[in-house]
């Protein structure tokens, strides 16, 4: 038997290795309340490696992990603190947020619905739970959902997002109880025609955002949305998050990505941008092919405005291109041009024969069949990455939303053509608080 001596130097001993454990976790919570997140994510590492155990501590890391792209540690240290505490309903929704990414559509219903059993008053877990069940196409169940996590926190921006974002491809049944569906109904009811055989002006475009304003300002909206492209789908999944991540974290670019192409317009003013996103609404393709209007805010890669719509080979991309040139030249500028690319831009900063096209014959680079392997080992758990919804026909207010942040971003990059459509000074989204551009007119 231990001595009273041996005792109280082991009762000292563990009441200092307390001490020190507490401490850890207190800096640890207070840096990532402040959204210092290297240290949080240090301190959070340090408590771990000291073999300390604290369910909190295992699933904010978990979250940090996520963030950094680290999903499978993210899911391994997730997983450990729903071991530490069966019952914390926060990790359970952590850990769908995980399996989102990673393309485990089954176990992140799961797990979200086992958040909201343990804690049904979870708002958040409702609205991700809302989120994921939208991916997988189940349209009526992720607006139940999504409602219920307005009911239970109706400042929640994000859900408010997400809400919004179904709308686009889904209608509801009851309409005039919901004030956003109501709302939403409005926007639909704007005219985004123009006359056939010429040139949008620029007051036909000016027109179809000041038509906008005058809704959001007669209900007083702050709305706000972290998008800044503006969708027109149709119902083929082009797997998109899936080829990502195995670039990211394989450098390898996917088989499908080999067959994808791209039709690209670039336009030269935030005016024009409006002025494409009406060609694109009106544009009728055989396929329907999914198409988005955007602002270009990635680094490395070049342009501010621009326009694309996917295809499944070449010969389609060369044929909607002509038949683009048509439009663009009737509607927007005689001197426009589409160009057909290949995939995704991120890939040629890897692989630079990846963008180089040629009209017959093998291409410059072809996929390497060394990587089928990688690619199998990577879908070996059987995942889902989703369903793809037809968007619905015409304007709505997640269009308008991101219109604005259109107009935030040539606000940004001194793009004086902006002032020709409003004087208001749009607070920027998040996305755009470390933009670091400098905008110059495209030559004609």
């Amino acid at each position: 038997m231990k001595g009273f001596g041996e005792l109280y130097k082991s009762k000292k001993k563990s009441q200092k290795a307390n001490h020190y454990r507490d401490q850890l976790i207190n800096i640890a919570f207070k840096f990532h309340s402040e959204g210092n997140i290297s240290e949080a994510s240090k301190y959070y590492q340090l408590f771990i490696d000291q073999g300390f155990k604290d369910h909190r501590v295992f699933s904010n890391y978990g979250l940090i992990l996520k963030d950094m792209g680290n999903l499978k540690k993210a899911e391994l240290t997730t997983r450990k603190a729903i071991e530490l505490n069966p019952n914390f309903a926060y990790a359970y929704s952590n850990l769908g947020n995980i399996l989102t990414d990673i393309g485990k559509l089954q176990e992140a219903e799961l797990s979200y619905r086992k958040a909201i059993e343990l804690n049904p008053n979870f708002a958040m877990a409702h609205s991700n739970l809302g989120s994921i069940l939208m991916e997988i196409g189940d349209l009526k169940e992720a607006e139940r959902f999504t409602l219920k996590a307005i009911e239970l926190d109706p400042h929640n921006q994000t859900t408010r997002d997400n809400y919004i974002s179904l709308l686009t491809i889904h209608k509801p049944d009851r309409i005039k109880p919901n004030k956003i569906c109501l709302i939403n109904e409005e926007f639909k009811e704007l005219n985004l025609s123009y006359k056939e055989n010429s040139l949008i002006t620029n007051d036909e475009a000016i027109k179809i955002y000041q038509d906008g304003l005058r809704i959001y300002k007669k209900y007083n909206l702050n709305f706000e949305v972290d998008f800044s492209q503006i969708y027109k789908r149709n119902e083929v999944n082009l797997n998109c998050k899936r080829h990502k991540l195995i670039f990211n974290e394989h450098k390898i670019i996917p088989e499908f990505c080999f067959g994808c192409y791209k039709v690209q317009i670039e336009v030269g003013s935030i005016i024009e941008l409006i002025k494409l996103f009406l060609v694109f609404n009106n544009l009728k393709l055989e396929n329907n092919n999914t198409r988005k209007s955007l602002i270009e805010t990635r680094p490395n890669i070049s342009g501010f405005y621009k326009g694309l719509i996917y295809c499944l080979d070449l010969n389609e991309a060369l044929e909607i291109s002509k038949e683009l040139n048509i439009h663009i030249q009737n509607h927007i500028r005689t001197n426009l041009i589409s160009k057909v690319k290949r995939g995704c831009s991120e890939y040629p900063l890897v692989f630079p024969k990846y963008k180089e096209i040629k009209l017959s014959g093998n291409q410059p680079m072809n996929y390497n069949d060394n990587w089928k392997s990688i690619e199998k080992e990577f879908d070996k758990d059987n995942k889902n990455w989703g369903k793809s919804s037809k968007s619905i026909e015409g304007f709505n207010l997640n269009d308008f939303l991101i219109m604005r942040n259109w107009i935030a971003y040539a606000q940004t990059i001194r793009d004086e053509s902006v002032n020709k459509i409003t004087n208001e000074q749009i607070k920027k989204p998040k996305f755009l608080q470390n933009l670091n551009r400098e905008f110059h007119a495209m030559k004609s």
